[in-house]
């Protein structure tokens, strides 16, 4: 047998004694109806209500912390959808999670709607951080996706019944030994010291003994997680039954709500003599001051003796209970858990919010002190990590190969939870090839590259993903081969030759070359044969026709013409063009005579336009000749004989060269008898 004495039971003690008077209500168990903050909270009954009164003091809306308890359901965001009201640390840890696809479903308690099963596309953005009244425990991992801030100290003790005749002074072994249901009654006498016993022990002499009814709060309770760590127990042990005396529903069926004192005034009067169930001495304290709605059911707390020394849980008493500095027997550590993603960026609102001695929460010490919790020197520190971030596959498509100057479709499909978008990048080595943005809700997204280099590349693919709890990731490398660009063919040109009209011997000849081509530039040059024709003729990009001109002095051309452009068209020309020049048109003068004894010296002048005239001239007098004479730079004398007396009709007759055509003139001369 245990005994411990205790205050003396006192016959037929009142609960009303045992009331506090509630004051007015500073805080909102939720934000104001059409209310809603930048960040939003849900999770730990325990923290619930010092995170209400925190967002009420920081101005703007910034904190919207909704109650473990309630409707089964909140809506977070302006037009947004329904989500589970998270009853508890781990049910409000679980929600968080799936919202930023560290998981990409998981189960979340709920008050009043029981366990529910959520998925990351459904809760993604509804949720910002989490309020939990224990740490990340075996959770705990380098790199993790959420960060475990502390913001205040809470003291956790037993309560009792306000009519229970259990020790207010047990010892932590003593609750062990309850808890584990080695000590499973307590015996009570009115006016004598209340004593424990095990299994084994008789009652006393005089004494009456009731069973000890042990509780334990919801599961996903961070006061459950924390109670059950400080007597020795764990959840596996309690799904195996291995203390069948631990109830987590009071004894009328319901279930048991952390920092609510119902449970223990269940049953009958004599069962209530012996409840027990852990609760937040901050919870106690905020509900005795009317800080918050008084769920206590005049439930009293309980003193633990450490050493030899009794603690006791508070100091003051009506509406001004504090936390006893002294009380050191249960003590622990309250988070704000968030993203790690955000809490290590310098611009995020969460940092300015929950991290940092100087952040808007640690600010806030008078009140996180009058909701009964103590402050901490590490308040806003980010040294716990917790939760290893998801994995993101991707599935790249790169082609094989590719060619300079030309566009490639590099394109990956990316496979996460909660498929919540992001950024991929690909990448030869360091080097940025091309970027673009997956958007919420797909899971495919290409971008367009156009190779400057060719050679042979490793193309990997990153993604970054937009949820916080997703890990970034890298494909493995494509390679692909990029080819030289490709010479385009010379833009086709053509080109056609027209004469000026009848062409002479002597005479200046005009040459046309009309050319189709693009707007290039370039120049025309013209040839007789191989022989160019003068020097090539400059043609603008606008122009069409290039022209040339030369003196004939022979009487056939073979003409063609070569278009050479100064950028990168074809080169054309045609096939060569025969021209036929027309013999020059000589004109015959008769000048001067001297007549002689049937005889005459006569000056002849051929005259040809362009061409000097040379050749042979004869004289006629009918069919006869009377006379010849050589052309020489278009002058003859001829020297006529056998004339006849008197008159005779000379005919002048010049008989051309290779250039000049034949022509003739006659005259009447008057030779001597």
């Amino acid at each position: 047998m245990i005994a411990k004495k205790t205050a003396h039971v006192a016959a037929g003690i009142g609960a009303g004694a045992l009331l506090f008077a509630a004051a007015a209500l500073p805080v909102h168990a939720d934000p104001a109806g059409g209310a809603f903050g930048t960040l939003v909270g849900l999770g730990s009954d325990t923290t619930q209500d010092v995170l209400n009164g925190i967002a009420s003091a920081i101005p703007g809306n910034l904190v919207a912390s909704y109650d473990a308890t309630g409707s089964g359901t909140v809506v977070t965001r302006a037009g947004g959808t329904a989500i589970p009201r998270a009853n508890g640390s781990g049910a409000g840890v679980n929600l968080l999670r799936v919202a930023i696809g560290q998981t990409g479903s998981a189960s979340v308690s709920t008050f009043s709607s029981g366990t529910v099963s959520v998925e990351t596309a459904a809760v993604a953005g509804q949720i910002d951080f989490a309020r939990s009244s224990s740490g990340a425990g075996s959770n705990v991992v380098a790199g993790g996706v959420l960060t475990y801030v502390p913001f205040a100290v809470d003291a956790v003790t037993y309560a009792v019944s306000p009519t229970s005749v259990l020790p207010k002074d047990l010892t932590k072994d003593q609750l062990i030994s309850i808890y584990k249901g080695a000590i499973d009654r307590v015996a009570y006498k009115t006016g004598e010291a209340s004593q424990l016993l095990d299994k084994t022990d008789s009652v006393p002499a005089g004494y009456t003994s009731v069973g000890i009814t042990t509780y334990i709060p919801q599961a996903g309770s961070g006061t459950r997680s924390y109670w059950l760590g400080q007597v020795d127990i764990s959840e596996a042990q309690i799904s195996n039954n291995t203390f069948p005396n631990l109830k987590a529903t009071d004894l009328g069926g319901a279930p048991v709500q952390e920092h609510k004192g119902a449970a223990l005034v269940t049953g009958n009067a004599e069962q209530q003599k012996a409840t027990i169930v852990p609760f937040s001495i901050a919870q106690w304290i905020s509900q005795a001051n009317g800080k918050v709605t008084d769920h206590r059911a005049n439930a009293q707390l309980g003193g633990v003796t450490v050493a030899g020394t009794l603690q006791t849980p508070t100091i003051g008493s009506g509406t001004s209970y504090a936390l006893n500095p002294n009380f050191k027997a249960y003590n622990r550590t309250v988070y704000n858990i968030v993203p790690s993603k955000y809490a290590d960026d310098p611009n995020s609102v969460i940092r300015a919010t929950f991290v940092g001695s100087n952040s808007a929460v640690c600010q806030q010490t008078a009140v996180i002190q009058s909701f009964g919790f103590g402050t901490t020197t590490d308040c806003g520190d980010t040294t716990i990590r917790a939760y290893a971030p998801s994995e993101a596959t991707i599935a790249a498509t790169i082609p094989a190969s590719a060619q300079v100057g030309k566009a490639s479709t590099l394109s990956a499909k990316v496979t996460s939870f909660g498929n919540g978008g992001g950024t991929l990048t690909f990448k030869n080595g360091s080097t940025v090839l091309a970027s673009t943005t997956i958007a919420k809700g797909q899971d495919t997204a290409s971008a367009q590259w156009t190779p400057a280099a060719s050679g042979g590349m490793d193309i990997t693919t990153e993604f970054v993903p937009n949820l916080a709890g997703v890990g970034a990731a890298v494909s493995p490398a494509s390679p692909i081969t990029v080819s030289a660009a490709s010479v385009p063919a010379p833009a086709a040109t053509s080109i056609a030759l027209t004469v000026s009209k009848a062409p002479t011997a002597g005479k200046t000849v005009t040459v046309t070359a009309s050319i189709t081509k693009p707007s290039v530039a370039g120049t025309v040059t013209f040839f007789d044969g191989a022989k160019a024709l003068g020097n090539p003729v400059t043609v603008a990009a606008s122009a069409k026709t290039a022209s040339t001109t030369f003196k004939a002095s022979k009487l056939s051309y073979s003409i063609r013409a070569v278009f050479t452009p100064a950028t990168s068209a074809a080169i054309a020309s045609n096939a060569a063009t025969t021209v036929k020049v027309a013999k020059a048109k000589a004109a015959v003068k008769v000048g001067k005579v001297k007549a002689g004894k049937r005889s005459a010296t006569v000056a002849v002048t051929v005259k040809v336009s362009g061409v000097k005239a040379a050749g042979k001239i004869t004289a006629k007098v009918g069919k006869k000749k009377v006379g010849t004479g050589t052309v020489k730079n278009g002058k003859a004398t001829l020297k006529l004989k056998k004339l006849k007396a008197g008159k005779n009709k000379v005919t002048f007759t010049y008989g051309g060269a290779v250039l000049v055509a034949k022509a003739s003139s006659s005259k009447s001369i008057t030779a001597k008898k």
